[in-house]
């Protein structure tokens, strides 16, 4: 029953953004047939020289034959010829920048998701920032990570740009199971943490710049949205093991204390506002991202 649940909870969710989508379309062209309609019946223009001795029908009829450019608007003189030369143009107009969003809109949302996918294979799905250091240093790739650091640092900045200039984008889902860009931002992040607090090395210049976009992308989303924190704690025992993974790995790092100390500080900037966006959107739960206890519910299932 668990999974039967999760799965519908999935197909609902990934029809909200389209649905809202269609409604925001709807939403404006009656908004302008209305309000021409209402500009046409209003007693303005009664005397003669529109329809305001008419039926509002009637005006609707010619407000719509108007901005859909029908063509079929006769017997209008004096000002009202004017109003039904405007609405023309805006229902010209509205439908060039209806046609003009939806490629902007889609471009936004590959570019997204290219850098979630590609993260699949690096940080497992759901991705986590433990586990994407794992896949790397276990590999034996561990200098590329300052690459995927600085590609993932460009990933932020188009995230943050696209998503606070079409809102809408927040809400379409990865097609991908078990994927959000929310949790994939979130495991870059405390992949990025974990090498500037836990290992002994110069921090990497990259990790650093990641850490500052990446913050400040989600305390500007957070803000938008106007959410409320979570409260988030990583368990001590939990991040030991974490570091004896790193060790493994071939990373040097510090002691457990002062490194448990160190992330605790810089996660906690960024932390329990990025999982108030997680559930906000009832992204798919990671490692560290997101309500664990789904996770840990849907596991026991």
């Amino acid at each position: 029953m668990r999974g039967k649940t999760v799965q519908a909870r999935e197909r609902i969710l990934a029809t909200a953004a389209p649905f809202f989508f269609f409604v925001l379309l709807v939403g404006w062209v009656s908004l302008a047939l209305l309000g021409y309609a209402l500009i046409l019946w209003s007693p303005a223009f009664v005397d003669g020289i529109g329809l305001g001795g008419e039926s509002f029908g009637n005006a609707l009829y010619v407000s719509g034959t108007s901005l859909f450019t029908l063509g079929s608007v006769t017997g209008v003189t004096g000002w009202t010829r004017a109003i039904v030369v405007t609405e023309a143009a805006t229902g010209l107009g509205l439908f060039a920048v209806v046609i003009a969003y939806l490629p902007v809109l889609y471009q936004a949302f590959n570019r997204r998701e290219v850098g979630v996918l590609l993260l699949d294979a690096r940080a497992g799905s759901p991705p986590a920032g433990p586990e994407l250091l794992h896949r790397m240093g276990s590999a034996g790739v561990a200098s590329s990570l300052h690459e995927l650091l600085a590609d993932w640092e460009r990933w932020v900045a188009d995230v943050l740009e696209s998503h606070m200039s079409y809102p809408l984008l927040t809400l379409f889902r990865s097609p991908h199971d078990n994927t959000s860009w929310v949790t994939s931002l979130g495991s870059v992040l405390d992949a990025a943490t974990l090498l500037l607090t836990a290992v002994e090395d110069e921090p990497d210049e990259r990790a650093i710049l990641l850490y500052a976009t990446g913050v400040h992308a989600v305390e500007d989303l957070f803000y938008y949205f106007r959410l409320t924190e979570r409260e988030t704690m990583i368990q001590r025992a939990e991040f030991a093991d974490v570091l004896d993974g790193m060790k493994d790995d071939g990373f040097a790092i510090r002691p457990l204390d002062d490194a448990y100390a160190r992330f605790t500080e810089k996660r906690a900037k960024y932390a329990p506002r990025l999982d108030a966006l997680a559930v906000l959107l009832a992204a798919p739960p990671g490692l560290w991202i997101g309500d664990r206890s789904f996770l840990g519910a849907r596991t026991e299932h």
